[in-house]
Parts: C-alpha cells; structure tokens; sequence
C-alpha cells in the first residue's frame, strides 16, 4: 500500500497542474489584429443581363472577442481590396475602352462562435459592408471620365479558427449583398454580390 501511495504521488508530481493546463490553452478572448488573402467572386446583374468575374481579395483585420464559457462574442472591423476588374474595348465605338473596378471594401459587424476542441473555434458572422466600384471611360477621341461609386450592403459568413499560442489560422466564407450602383445620384438598375473565401492569421495582444 505504501509502494502504491508512493507511485500515485510520484504520478502526480510528474503531470501538469490544471492551472497549467489552464495557462497553456489557447484564449479566444481579447483584442487581435492579422491579415486575410483569398478568392473574389463579384456579379453584377441588371438590365436582364449578369456578368461575374473572380479575383484576389487581400486586407486587414482587427477585432475583440469577449471569452464566455466555450463560447466567444465579438465585434470586427476590416478593410480590403480586390483585382477584380472588367474592361470592355471598341465599344460603343472603334477605339473606345471602358472599366470597371472593385475598389476597397469596409466592413465592421460581430461574431459568435463556439470551441469544439480546445482550440478550434466555429463561428458565424455578420454586419455592414460598404465597397466601391471604380468606372474609367476614354472615348479615344479626347473624352475620358473616372466615376466612383460607394455601395452599402450587408455580409454575412461562417468559418473556423484554430489557435496556435496567441496566434489564430482561420478558414472563412462569406457572402455580400451591395444596393444599387448610381451615377450622378441616379439608380443604375445593377447591384452587386459577391462570394469570398478568404484565410487569414491574426494574432492577439
């Protein structure tokens, strides 16, 4: 009995205290910053007609995450920018050349997720998207403009995150819905949706 008293004391020496245990998991809380690429899927549909194009999506993130039990809540904020871009030449005329560019996407909303493992978290997201469209017409006979238009919609998306000491990997989809795209404060009957699949590392502070 003595020997095994001895063993069982020795064992327990030997492991990690829970409060080290504690201390060595990965927190989903606090505040955090990274950066995000991935792929860009925009389509513009109106007058009946659709067009999409796919490109680069590449920017910044920063965020706080309030910890609950096994759960996260949180507020996010991100900037980016895309290559997506259209061109159109010889139209409506020989020698005429027209654009059309994603310029830079803003974006704040929250999330809320939930760890299955202790360090891999689910969650889901959603808030306001603000993104401009950059349209360039040179007529190639002396006339040529640049408009901007910035267009307000929503986003909403779901991923998951897996925690590497106090630096985070995350796999994200996400889905935008933009209004109406104008000119000179007129409807030009075309919106904009767009589907992303980003990854991104952020770190916490």
């Amino acid at each position: 009995m003595k020997k095994f008293t001895l063993a069982a004391a020795a064992i327990a020496a030997a492991l990690p205290s829970s409060a080290a245990l504690a201390q060595e998991a990965p927190a989903f809380g606090g505040l955090y910053a990274g950066a995000l690429a991935g792929y860009d899927h925009v389509k513009i549909s109106g007058f009946g007609q659709s067009e999409s194009r796919d490109g680069a999506t590449f920017g910044a993130i920063v965020g706080y995450d309030m910890a609950l039990s096994g759960a996260i809540v949180g507020v996010e904020a991100e900037a980016s920018g895309s290559s997506v871009k259209e061109e159109v030449n010889d139209y409506p005329t020989v020698g005429a050349a027209a654009s059309l560019k994603a310029g830079r996407d803003l974006y704040i909303g929250v999330r809320a997720g939930a760890a299955v493992l202790p360090s891999t978290l689910v969650y889901l997201k959603g808030g306001y998207t603000n993104a401009r469209v950059i349209l360039n017409y040179d007529d190639g006979a002396g006339f040529a403009f640049s408009e901007a238009d910035n267009l307000d919609g929503y986003r909403i998306g779901a991923g998951v995150e897996q925690a590497f000491g106090r630096l985070r990997a995350r796999l994200e989809y996400r889905y935008s819905d933009y209004n109406e795209a104008q000119y000179n404060g007129v409807n030009l009957g075309a919106d904009a949706k767009r589907h992303q699949v980003v990854v991104a590392l952020v770190g916490n502070f």
